[in-house]
């Protein structure tokens, strides 16, 4: 998720609980033999739309910029019970735009990332 979160941050999690996942949360999540922290840019439901390396959701761009006509699209449709991740540098992130399956199971999502400490760890 770098550049906004770094390996020596220090994430505090919530469990998904009652609340659940919004739009935009910062999850962490099972995704084969791998924890993973992504951002939730598609809800059960939600059209996601990939074009020219941009993200629009339910016809609306992720970044508030316009379309580029005539670009390559590709699209999904969320299923029931399923997210669409997205990490927040889409030049380098392994997320669901390049995933053989691109939907996240409810299930699999473990915590919702409620704050970030920065350089925590060390190094």
């Amino acid at each position: 998720m770098a550049p906004t979160y770094r390996s020596s941050d220090l994430l505090l999690t919530r469990p998904v609980g009652r609340v659940g996942v919004r739009r935009g949360d910062v999850v962490v999540f099972g995704h084969g033999e791998l924890r993973m922290v992504k951002r939730v840019v598609g809800l059960p439901g939600d059209f996601v739309e990939l074009e020219a390396g941009r993200l629009f959701v339910n016809g609306e761009p992720l970044d508030g910029r316009p379309r580029v006509l005539g670009a390559y699209t590709q699209t999904w449709r969320v299923p029931a019970a399923s997210y669409f991740m997205a990490g927040d540098n889409p030049a380098a992130s392994d997320d669901s735009r390049v995933w053989d399956e691109p939907f996240v199971p409810v299930e699999s999502v473990a915590a919702v990332v409620t704050r970030r400490l920065v350089g925590c760890l060390g190094r």
